[in-house]
């Protein structure tokens, strides 16, 4: 992750293109890789939506229609305020979107995104196996999940008790759902 991290980071235009959302890559990167978002929930949020004061995301355009409310870190929060402040410099004009990730012209960031992941992916060496293979920006979720419990099972916290937790963190409808993305924890069963 460190390698896609400085990847991401060090991604440059050759020239101006003000419908790039490389500029949203490094944070949008860290938030999908530290909340284990969907990449549609995160491009989906508006500002009203993203609390840096409280540091908590409010996901409401979610894939089973589930709205929910999930904390973020302190290191994390930092990053989207560093973000915000560079974005906030845009001359962004009339085409404010009031989204959260945007482009450099202010528009949503949509289909972006898998390109420039798959850009930082090349410039960490890391190869991609194609198109279902990856590996993929939803593989950043997969992560999360997987660290999570592991993380939880680590610290003593029953896997019993912690797969509920963490599928209502990720917005599953059920635990089947979320023991699809925790499938390699197994053994810590």
């Amino acid at each position: 992750m460190d390698a896609i991290f400085k990847a991401c980071d060090e991604l440059r235009l050759r020239c101006v293109a003000p419908d790039s959302g490389l500029f949203c890559m490094p944070a949008l990167i860290r938030l999908l890789y530290s909340t284990g978002l969907r990449v549609s929930e995160a491009i989906a949020m508006k500002m009203e939506d993203v609390n840096l004061d409280e540091n908590s995301l409010r996901v409401r355009d979610c894939k089973n229609g589930k709205e929910r409310i999930i904390p973020i870190s302190e290191s994390l929060a930092s990053v989207c305020k560093e973000y915000v402040g560079y974005r906030d410099l845009l001359p962004l004009g009339k085409a404010k979107s009031g989204y959260f990730f945007v482009k450099l012209d202010g528009r949503k960031c949509r289909q972006c995104v898998r390109y420039w992941f798959k850009k930082c992916l090349d410039k960490a060496s890391i190869p991609y196996l194609g198109r279902w293979h990856g590996p993929r920006v939803h593989d950043l979720r997969h992560t999360f999940a997987v660290t999570s419990l592991a993380n939880m099972a680590e610290s003593g916290i029953d896997l019993y008790a912690s797969l509920p937790i963490l599928s209502n963190y990720l917005g599953h409808q059920s635990l089947s759902a979320t023991n699809h993305y925790v499938r390699l924890t197994a053994n810590m069963y």
